[in-house]
């Protein structure tokens, strides 16, 4: 009869024996669902991260820096300008920009409380510092110093006293904001 008693105590402590390594097995499972998770989370987490780094990095290097502003033709009767011309250069750490991804637009009084806007791009218009029309399609890189002249002798033509808003956008970058004062309005005075 004893044999009896220990053939059932080595079934049952083997019985004790596949419980604790079914929970084990399953402690592994659940461990490795939850590395998974966090593993998952994480990486998402950092693919934001450089995308939001991108963006920012975009909005604050890729805009126009205004270097400065004149007036580069006046009408005929001297009191208003009929072209302005932007002297502007890509920011530091910019990417290599498309001419057409540039957009100017100066928002003025148009008379009896409206609004007039005048606004194009900078592809077919702009021009090296020596004058030379820069190619449409073009592009121009970090630190590159343009002229951009603009008409305004049918839109926002201001006068002496004027002031105007002017904003430079990028496509996918940053914008500028600048406000024009015309003291004056002589060819070569600037306003800016």
């Amino acid at each position: 009869m004893s044999r009896d008693n220990r053939y059932l105590n080595e079934n049952e402590s083997g019985a004790i024996g596949i419980g604790a390594m079914i929970i084990f097995i399953a402690l592994i499972l659940v461990a490795a669902v939850a590395s998974t998770i966090i593993i998952k989370t994480a990486e998402e987490l950092q693919q934001r991260a450089e995308a939001t780094g991108d963006d920012t990095r975009d909005e604050i290097s890729g805009k126009i820096q205004l270097v400065g502003a004149y007036v580069s033709d006046d009408n005929a009767a001297g009191n208003a300008a009929d072209e302005i011309t932007l002297i502007v250069q890509l920011s530091a750490g910019s990417d290599t920009t498309l001419l057409d991804n540039m957009d100017w637009f100066i928002v003025c009084d148009g008379g009896a409380g409206t609004a007039e806007v005048n606004t194009a791009d900078f592809d077919g218009v702009a021009t090296d510092l020596s004058g030379n029309l820069l190619v449409a399609g073009s592009s121009v890189e970090a630190g590159e110093t343009f002229l951009v002249p603009i008409d305004t002798s049918t839109n926002c033509q201001p006068g002496v006293g004027d002031e105007q808003e002017l904003r430079v956008i990028i496509d996918g970058g940053g914008e500028t904001y600048a406000q024009l004062h015309y003291n004056s309005v002589g060819n070569g005075d600037t306003i800016v």
